[in-house]
């Protein structure tokens, strides 16, 4: 554009934001009704003016930032969000228990809802970076001094701020994994490595010591619930002290103290007898160490002392769940490529557990006749996208192709067992043995499906994984009791409910959080939108080109993938380093301290 062009846009900008501003409202407003093929529009409402003056205030102020890098950033990023809103979008008002219908309509609304989402995102984005190059310069007071004290008193706050959740959930939340763990620790089932084992032998041994005590299994699973919140409360407790060492601003350790003690999600996880939980605390630690390795590399990868207790670390990540292995392996190539002075005790560091892993995993549990993970386990997306290609496109399908669909998964249960947002039901019939006989004509026949059938296929994948990435999905709950087996041969110990006060109004809390009643703060419940605040501040770093500190991203980017591998759509227990390690994100990508940065 020449100089005379920009002359005439600067010249009529308050015009062409007006303008702009009611385009935009109108197209936030469009809807669509996919089963009739007919948009709509529903703008007899106070709240569209509203929503329309706040856009016309957006694009002013955006178009005062003239940075080139800022809105290149700002717009692939407002590109990538506007397309996980729109196809969450039609995935959940449409398409997810319906046929997929790729209409001329649709493919018209969907351009442009992209296009308005792009620009919406991409002017907000540009601001926010804009604000947060502000912060970097800002200078404020430390608010907690580190101190061997102020940590310890930290952790008692931070215990108390969850007491009331021990005592209205006593003696802690359990679920059909914890009982199923317990019954191979009590010899009820045979071991299953699909739920770590070091976890089920941890969690058996203190359930016994409680009953052995008492003569309770409440009491078992209570000190498992204390013993987790304590571990739990140290930890976030570090989070803090941690950013004082690093001299963070006042305000990030304010908002790191509230987020961790009054967070519903928090206190939640730290009484809910999982694997997750052990495995998020450690990761907690992990990126820790990727964050010392950027800020501290001289003290933190010469002395021999921290890099064996991160060898050790990084051991128990991959021990406390089964995909563990993998963050580990696919994040060392990254520390190597940043930090390549250090590459051979780094990969010592890193290898040394690797291989232990292997060998006990392997050689070790094998001879325990310990059972690996079942592989329909990585079979989740297929196996959904096979059945829902079963159940929308049955008339469609060949007498051949039913018939080899049938060695895998019963066809005449697909339709009442399919879910979109979970693969469990469909798991449950898959058929492993099939599968082992001839592993590639499973492959085969769904690359035959998939390419015949692509809308569904896709769908199939949106469905079963869009609770990750779209935020006005409705999160899956986290539990809040003790799992009640409606199975006799389950019932193997009495454990209950037995609250020591009740406490009705945390109930509330957590129902409306997760069933999006509370306006703005159930956002902060939702994976979706704590992922697209992960994804800004991985683009503010690039912007900034500080690209070592992509770093301290890449163990959740990886945990992430492999959540969109998982058998349910916005499992947040999967996902929950996500929000644990939000603070550290904040302070360091928005460099709020005070440390020697090496980029």
């Amino acid at each position: 554009m020449g100089k005379k062009g920009k002359e005439i846009i600067e010249k009529h900008q308050k015009v062409i934001d007006v303008i702009g501003s009611i385009l935009l409202t109108i197209g936030l407003n469009m809807s669509i009704n996919v089963a009739e093929n007919q948009i709509r529009f529903n703008g007899n409402q106070i709240v569209w003016l509203m929503i329309c003056i706040f856009l016309y205030f957006i694009l002013k102020k955006a178009s005062e930032n003239k940075e080139k890098r800022c809105l290149v950033c700002s717009l692939l990023l407002g590109i990538l969000l506007a397309c996980f809103q729109t196809i969450g979008n039609l995935t959940n008002g449409n398409w997810i228990y319906n046929e997929v219908i790729l209409s001329k309509t649709v493919l018209l609304f969907s351009i442009i809802k992209i296009l308005t989402y792009s620009i919406i995102f991409t002017k907000s984005i540009s601001i926010i970076f804009c604000f947060w190059n502000q912060l970097d310069q800002k200078e404020e007071k430390k608010f907690f001094k580190p101190t061997r004290k102020t940590f310890f008193i930290l952790t008692i706050i931070l215990l108390i701020a969850w007491l009331p959740y021990f005592l209205n959930y006593y003696p802690g939340i359990t679920s059909y994994d914890t009982n199923y763990q317990l019954m191979q620790g009590y010899e009820v089932h045979k071991y299953n490595n699909h739920h770590p084992i070091l976890h089920t032998y941890i969690i058996t041994l203190l359930v016994k010591i409680g009953y052995g005590l008492t003569g309770s299994y409440n009491v078992g699973i209570a000190i498992c619930s204390v013993i987790q919140m304590i571990v739990s409360a140290l930890t976030f407790s570090y989070v803090i002290h941690y950013l004082g060492k690093k001299k963070m601003s006042r305000g990030l350790q304010v908002i790191a103290f509230l987020w961790f003690a009054f967070h519903p999600i928090i206190p939640q996880f730290s009484i809910a007898i999982w694997k997750d939980i052990p495995f998020t605390l450690c990761m907690v630690w992990f990126v820790i160490g990727l964050i010392e390795m950027l800020t501290n590399e001289e003290t933190f990868l010469k002395h021999k002392r921290y890099l064996v207790l991160y060898s050790l670390l990084i051991t128990f990540v991959m021990f406390f769940r089964n995909n563990g292995v993998y963050i580990i392996l696919l994040t060392l190539p990254f520390v190597v490529f940043f930090k390549k002075k250090y590459w051979k005790r780094i990969v010592v560091t890193f290898a040394l557990p690797i291989i232990f892993y292997y060998v006990v995993t392997g050689p070790i549990y094998q001879k325990m006749e310990i059972a690996k993970s079942s592989p329909k386990e990585m079979l989740s997306i297929p196996i959904q996208q096979m059945a829902r290609i079963v159940k929308y496109k049955s008339d469609e399908l060949t007498a051949e192709e039913k018939e080899r669909i049938s060695q895998y998964i019963p066809i005449e249960e697909v339709s009442e067992a399919y879910r979109p947002t979970i693969s469990d039901p469909i798991k449950n019939v898959f058929s492993e043995s099939a599968y082992k006989e001839n592993k590639m004509n499973l492959l085969k026949l769904y690359g035959k499906l998939a390419l015949r059938f692509p809308g569904e296929t896709m769908e199939a994948f949106v469905g079963n994984t869009y609770g990750y990435y779209y935020p006005e999905v409705v999160t899956f709950p986290v539990a809040t009791g003790i799992y009640s087996s409606p199975f006799e041969n389950e019932k193997f110990m009495n454990i209950h409910l037995e609250p020591i006060i009740k406490i009705p109004v945390l109930d509330t809390i957590i129902n409306s959080l997760y069933d999006k009643k509370i306006p703005i703060v159930s956002l902060l419940a939702n994976i979706g939108f704590v992922f697209w605040i992960f994804l800004t501040m991985m683009m503010y770093t690039i912007y900034r080109k500080r690209y070592s500190y992509l770093l301290m991203y890449m163990p959740v980017v990886i945990l992430f993938l492999t959540c969109i591998a998982s058998p349910v759509s916005g499992e947040l227990r999967y996902i929950y380093t996500m929000f644990t390690c939000l603070p550290l994100w904040i302070g360091f990508t928005l460099k709020l301290g005070e440390y020697n940065e090496k980029n």
